[in-house]
């Protein structure tokens, strides 16, 4: 009977959360640090990671030199990892609860699942950059639960091999992410409750604890000496004398501001986590992914009510749930929280909601201590499944915007690939996206080098081949004013972004398409953003190569080429209006319009029109003309772009004029 209830466990948390995390995995892309990471590694092998990693975390080459060996720069390979370890994590977590509390079967599932797909950590999807993250997660979880089976476990032999891999697992977690140190307070807070069994004073069970679990404190202690004296970080968020730096200063200012700190990021990862990112998300809920969650919250009160039913009361006496369970879940939810305060960092939703994850083992616990105490099975149950409701449709909804995330900027990259044969070497891009700021220049010259330059491009340093800026009031003044090249060195990757050598790549809108801006005669979309308008007359078109081979994005990361529509014609055209070719600028156009293609953005009619013009083709200027009409401001561009060309017959200056150029 027990082995049958620990497989219904076992594949309700699989079925759970392979219905929370799977149904779009293969969709994933690259996100934020994954460009520079994955550019790196296929430029100059995942020997890099050693340079890219030794400013801050040395030994995360621990995870991802072999996740590279073996998963090259497919992303769903790590995010089906990434996947797999958040499951083996809820299992490590449910083997620890069960050690504590036997027996209570329905308490400690729902502790395992509600961890499982706690709906605060959406940093799921971008599983190449938190591989590390998660894996050092998983890896602290099982240390934490080898503890306790050692100091539970008779043999003698047994146990010193349990904790000889305990402490390696505990070294290797603390190798990867330095601020996970928190789950420390929750090994010995679980070695406090095995120790308080034997009943005793509170002196009597902290001895007995220490006597137990003494092994594990080489984990903290040979980290921290490391961390202190042997190793010095060049990164400030993680360089532990910068951070404590303050607190020398104004020590009981810094220590009420932590306080603070925590409390407030104590609400948000119990509370909040489960209202705050569903809000955000709730423009991408599909109907599918509503029946998906409804489905598995009906599974899981199923299988709650019958769990209730077979929970046994046998060493009930020995302990209380409730007590116990909350306040562990509340001590180790906040503990999880103090080194976040101490570096100056916060719980944010959803950019920061990294931070919320070691805090999750803490969250699921103190909820379902607080869940015991309610008064009736069917309420009771009835709330557990909201719970897990929320989280099904939070992770669903962030799988959904990820994978349009992601749709999107492959689609950008694809687009350029049709415009833009090759960039001339050291270009520095400024790019905007249909969707999502552009925070860093990798989110750009990333994917531009993968495309243009993906080999190494210098033999004794990190060195992409093409550079990017990212468009923000200082990059203005800066190319307004065309300041030189500047050297920037970030994760011992070099780049020289040069303000006076730049080309702009915009799209306006997800229904436009990819904009070459030729700052000689910048063409804008209405829907532009003011910015590009400011810098677009220096965007300098001949960083264009025209007459080079085409780049193909590969597909391992762009995805396979999209269908050839408007946007393609668009792109070939434009190519060819730049190399003067109007002849296939107005066989592109045809064949476009046979189609039947036309552009959801009016200025991009504008090269086919100066081909109409070249041509002499009255019929189809007038004929576009009442598209254009309605938009007075791209009328004006077309009247300023036509009439700047030379050797037009009268008859089309008369058409122009009288059509196009606005009184």
């Amino acid at each position: 009977m027990k082995n049958r209830w620990n497989l219904t466990i076992f594949f309700l948390l699989i079925i759970v959360s392979a219905l929370s995390y799977l149904p779009l995995i293969g969709r994933f892309g690259y996100y934020y640090d994954d460009w520079y990471l994955m550019y790196s590694a296929g430029a100059y092998g995942p020997g890099v990671f050693w340079d890219i990693f030794s400013i801050d975390r040395p030994l995360r080459v621990l995870v991802m030199i072999p996740a590279y060996l073996f998963f090259g720069g497919d992303p769903l390979f790590y995010n089906l990892s990434a996947y797999v370890l958040r499951v083996i994590g809820a299992l490590a977590l449910l083997w620890c609860l069960t050690m504590l509390w036997p027996g209570r079967r329905w308490a400690m599932t729902l502790m395992s699942l509600l961890f499982l797909i706690y709906p605060g950590f959406l940093s799921q999807p971008n599983a190449i950059d938190y591989q590390s993250h998660i894996v050092s997660f998983a890896a602290a979880l099982f240390s934490i639960a080898l503890t306790l089976k050692a100091i539970l476990s008779e043999n003698r032999i047994a146990k010193v091999i349990f904790h000889l891999t305990s402490v390696l697992l505990g070294w290797f977690y603390l190798s990867q992410i330095e601020w996970y140190i928190s789950l420390e307070f929750f090994r010995w807070a679980c070695i406090f409750l095995l120790s308080s069994r034997q009943g005793g004073t509170l002196y009597q069970k902290a001895v007995r604890a220490i006597q137990c679990g003494y092994p594990t404190i080489l984990v903290p202690m040979v980290f921290l000496v490391w961390r202190f004296f042997f190793f010095t970080s060049e990164r400030g968020a993680t360089d532990v004398g910068m951070q404590f730096e303050q607190f020398k200063l104004y020590p009981i200012q810094t220590i009420y501001r932590w306080g603070l700190q925590v409390l407030q990021d104590l609400f948000d990862v119990v509370l909040s986590a489960w209202t705050i990112p569903l809000s955000q998300l709730t423009g991408y809920i599909q109907r599918w992914g509503g029946a998906l969650a409804v489905s598995s919250t009906v599974l899981i009160l199923v299988v709650l009510h019958k769990l209730k039913d077979s929970d046994s009361q046998d060493g009930s006496s020995q302990f209380d749930l409730t007590r116990e369970a909350l306040l562990l879940g509340l001590l180790t939810a906040i503990a999880g929280l103090v080194p976040i305060a101490m570096v100056n960092r916060e719980v944010a939703f959803p950019s920061f909601s990294r931070y919320a994850l070691v805090s999750s083992v803490g969250v699921a616990i103190f909820i379902v201590a607080v869940l015991i105490n309610i008064n009736g099975r069917i309420l009771r149950n009835s709330i557990a499944a909201g719970f897990v409701f929320i989280a099904m449709l939070t992770h669903h909804a962030n799988s959904v915007k990820s994978t349009q995330e992601t749709a999107l900027v492959q689609n950008f990259w694809w687009q350029v690939s049709w415009r833009v044969p090759q960039f001339e070497h050291r270009t520095t891009l400024i790019a905007s996206y249909p969707s999502g700021a552009v925070e860093e220049d990798y989110f750009v010259w990333g994917p531009a080098n993968l495309i243009y330059y993906p080999e190494k491009q210098n033999n004794e340093n990190i060195q992409p081949g093409l550079y990017a800026s990212v468009l923000n009031k200082d990059a203005v003044v800066k190319v307004l004013t065309m300041e030189r090249q500047k050297y920037d060195n970030r994760r011992n990757i070099i780049t020289y972004p040069n303000y006076r050598n730049i080309l702009i790549l915009t799209q306006p809108t997800s229904n436009s398409c990819v904009h070459v801006i030729d700052g000689s005669q910048p063409e804008y979309s209405r829907d532009e953003r003011d910015t590009i308008r400011v810098v677009g007359p220096y965007s300098e078109i001949e960083h264009v190569l025209t007459g080079e081979t085409p780049h193909t994005p590969p597909t391992v990361v762009f995805g396979p080429e999209p269908l050839h529509g408007w946007c393609y014609f668009y792109e070939k055209a434009d190519l060819a209006r730049q190399s003067g070719d109007w002849k296939e600028v107005l066989a592109l156009g045809n064949e476009a319009l046979d189609q039947g293609f036309a552009p959801q953005d009016p200025v991009e009619w504008i090269p086919f029109l100066q081909a109409y013009a070249v041509a002499g083709d009255i019929e189809h200027l007038t004929e576009v003309a009442s598209v254009i009409a309605m938009e007075p401001y791209i009328s004006q561009q077309v009247c300023q772009r036509i009439g700047s060309m030379q050797g037009l017959a009268n008859p089309v200056i008369e058409v122009v004029d009288s059509l196009y150029c606005l009184e």
